[in-house]
């Protein structure tokens, strides 16, 4: 009884093989870093973040913000923000910034 599990066990493990082989001849396998990827998102645009600013180099002044709501009226922003034209990196200006350029 121990020689027949064993020989079930060999012709299954041969059998995965088999499979494994033929799945990979008709497939390509690519296999993604989570570093490649962010890497691949920096290319998109420039990173334009430390000064505040409200216009892209671009000409846009249409952002992607991370922001939360409370009361129907945005609460909390992230300072990171992108352009929606060009994908650019920029920083997002605050009153304390305004505030910083009047004088």
């Amino acid at each position: 009884m121990r020689h027949i599990k064993k020989l079930v066990g060999v012709l299954l493990g041969l059998l995965s093989i088999g499979a494994a082989r033929t799945f990979l001849d008709r497939y390509e396998v690519l296999i993604f870093d989570k570093n490649d990827l962010e890497e691949e998102d920096e290319e998109i645009g420039m990173d334009l973040r430390g000064t505040p600013t409200h216009q892209c180099i671009c000409g846009s002044n249409i952002w992607y913000v991370k922001a939360a709501f409370e009361n129907y009226e945005i609460a909390t922003y992230f300072l990171d923000m992108i352009c929606a034209t060009c994908g650019s990196l920029a920083t997002a200006p605050t009153p304390v910034d305004r505030e910083g350029m009047e004088y």
